[in-house]
């Protein structure tokens, strides 16, 4: 999760209150280990990992991808601007005696103190900012994280799919450390503006109701290609799903991948 310029003067930044507990424990808690291991098992592949190779988790949350790298035996540095989402990561980690460290810190800003090998930002994390010069500075921190010829990948919407299949209200429920809570999601496009907002409303045990905003931008395909373009990554590509394949309309999602470029280049 982040922290930059959202256009919005010295107003609190929506992200800042949106990730607390409740969208942990709705969200980034992963109750699938299969998806898990397919996750990893991708960003091994994708990011042309060797056995060791130190990984940059950029926006990492709670670990929920950075831990079972770490487990893989890779050196994982992730940052997050959420601190309580930090210092349960890093907990996990030396609990389970893992090669991981966790900062918190913001994503606009934080590049680690050693080069990656690999470096990677998922579930949406990108796009927050209303600027376009402001995401491409946190893809440019990606950049300057890695060493010459290393990868980046980043998992975020394919936005011709959620616009075919528009679905303006979503909802979930889950178990959690409160009893069940219920998550209704409403969305509404701004076509005009890039962008979709979104109010998250919790239901929780007892009848209290919490409610969230968020605006995130909509980035077609070829504009990303740009944006990583412009942060200095090279053999831009996109894909369409962990396997690899290609992105097409009915694609759960788009990955972009791109490599920083060498000295020179």
């Amino acid at each position: 999760m982040t922290r930059g310029d959202d256009g919005v003067g010295a107003q609190e930044p929506w992200w800042q209150g949106l990730y607390d507990d409740l969208l942990a424990e709705m969200l980034l808690v992963r109750d699938d280990p299969a998806e898990v291991t397919a996750t990893v098992e991708l960003l091994v592949r994708a990011l042309e990992l060797q056995p060791g190779a130190r990984v940059f988790d950029q926006c990492c949350g709670i670990g929920s991808l950075a831990l079972p790298l770490a487990a893989r035996g890779f050196e994982v540095v992730g940052v997050d601007l959420i601190a309580g989402y930090v210092e349960r990561a890093q907990t996990c980690a030396m609990r389970q005696g893992l090669s991981a460290r966790f900062f918190a810190a913001d994503a606009f800003e934080f590049v680690p103190a050693q080069r990656c090998d690999g470096a990677f930002n998922w579930w949406t994390s990108f796009g927050y900012a209303e600027a376009d010069a402001e995401n491409v500075r946190m893809l440019a921190r990606a950049r300057a994280a890695l060493r010459p010829g290393g990868l980046f990948l980043l998992d975020t919407m394919n936005v011709a799919g959620v616009l075919r299949g528009f679905q303006p209200h979503v909802v979930r429920r889950r178990e959690t450390p409160r009893g069940e809570v219920v998550l209704l999601r409403e969305s509404e496009l701004d076509l005009r503006g890039g962008a979709m907002n979104k109010r998250w409303t919790y239901f929780l045990p007892g009848g209290e109701r919490v409610v969230r905003t968020s605006r995130v931008r909509l980035y077609m395909p070829d504009t990303l290609v740009r944006l990583f373009e412009a942060a200095g990554f090279v053999e831009v590509e996109i894909f369409g799903d962990l396997g690899g394949g290609a992105l097409a309309l009915e694609s759960p999602r788009c990955l972009v991948r791109g490599r920083a470029a060498e000295a020179g280049r």
